[in-house]
């Protein structure tokens, strides 16, 4: 049996691309873990520093009572209720999108997430500015918008990089129809001809 002797026999095996994390330190995943929670962390420090303050005056089940009573008051108090529950909200898509990027590998070679910069409540939903590492584009978020709306529960996204600093992306998380607020039931258009012949039939 004759063997081959093609000496590019070896040198034609496709390559593939292998895709490595880098080795991050404990205090950088530590502090990137405390930006990302810098909203609870602010939110339970500030419950800490009342409770001490209260239990400071009074006792402590006065202070219990006038915590419990304040988030009462924040839950049945209608703008107070929507005002903290938009932002709760807003939180919440930030840490959506973060999971849809790391699960769809929005990502570098280098194994980095685009930084999630600031989320704020809008009218239709939530927009998230995002600050985009090198080696990520907008496109990139623009190929998964339909597992973004997925992921935060939402109607529909958008993504749109600023023209000034294409590095900045701004993604908006679509909840309520943006033409719902400005909707109005159709109003009856009277028919002229009909009312003519109504007053005609009553005049006779």
């Amino acid at each position: 049996m004759k063997r081959s002797t093609d000496p590019d026999r070896y040198a034609r095996a496709e390559g593939f691309p292998v895709f490595v994390r880098p080795q991050r330190s404990v205090p950088a995943s530590l502090l990137g873990l405390a930006i990302r929670l810098r909203v609870e962390i602010v939110a339970v420090l500030l419950l800490v520093e009342g409770w001490g303050r209260l239990n400071d005056r009074i006792p402590s089940w006065a202070a219990v009572l006038v915590l419990g009573l304040l988030v009462i008051g924040l839950a049945l108090i209608l703008p107070t209720r929507r005002f903290v529950g938009r932002r709760a909200l807003a939180v919440l898509t930030r840490h959506r999108l973060r999971a849809v990027f790391v699960q769809r590998q929005v990502i570098n070679w280098t194994g980095n997430v685009p930084l999630l910069l600031w989320s704020r409540p809008t009218p239709i939903g939530e927009r998230v500015w995002v600050l985009l590492r090198a080696g990520i584009d907008a496109v990139d978020i623009e190929r998964n918008l339909a597992h973004i709306a997925s992921g935060c529960h939402a109607r529909a996204a958008r993504v749109c990089a600023l023209r000034s600093v294409t590095s900045i992306a701004r993604v908006d998380v679509i909840r309520r129809d943006p033409l719902t607020a400005v909707r109005r039931p159709l109003h009856v258009v009277p028919n002229p001809v009909k009312e003519d012949d109504d007053a005609h039939a009553a005049a006779s």
